[in-house]
């Protein structure tokens, strides 16, 4: 599990930790004083970056008993949070599917948005895509992915749903 409290050491009088966890007593880490509020916000952006890989990475494949970041699917470098809009945030994730003709490419990306919806407040855009070249049909992917009545109807069908509650369940 994630502390979210260690990361809040960050975290001035616009903090983006706010709506996910405040330590108890309130500490601010001294050496944050000297640093300007670019710095600070750009590592309460690279802090927020870490949470969403940690949240997506022991994502299992619908296929094998292994999860998403053992079989390199996702990776750190994949994961980018910016500004968006006030008190706000886009997060992109960027994936590799394990072949260029994987069939359930969709469906990780289908368990990516799912596990991040559950996990996180709703203070972001959020944006999912196959890596550029990795899969045959990597931008008809990327469309289904970001299209909300589409995951809407995915998430109606009950067999669908199922697989991908298995697959973002919390590793136990």
């Amino acid at each position: 599990m994630v502390d979210l409290a260690s990361i809040c050491r960050f975290s001035f009088n616009r903090s983006i930790f706010s709506t996910i966890t405040r330590p108890e007593p309130y500490k601010v880490n001294l050496c944050v004083l000297s640093m300007s509020k670019d710095a600070v916000l750009r590592q309460e952006l690279d802090d927020l970056s870490d949470i969403v890989y940690d949240l997506i990475r022991d994502i299992r494949d619908p296929e094998k008993d292994n999860t998403l970041e053992e079989l390199d699917v996702v990776y750190e470098s994949g994961v980018h949070v910016e500004p968006w809009g006030e008190d706000k945030f886009h997060i992109s994730i960027e994936f590799t599917p394990t072949v260029p003709h994987c069939s359930l490419a969709t469906l990780i990306g289908l368990c990516l948005r799912v596990k991040l919806e559950n996990n996180l407040p709703q203070h972001y855009k959020l944006d999912i895509t196959v890596k550029d070249g990795t899969h045959s049909t990597g931008p008809e992917i990327n469309k289904q992915i970001n299209d909300k009545e589409r995951i809407a109807a995915a998430m109606e069908n009950p067999d669908l749903r199922a697989v991908v509650n298995k697959c973002v369940q919390d590793p136990e």
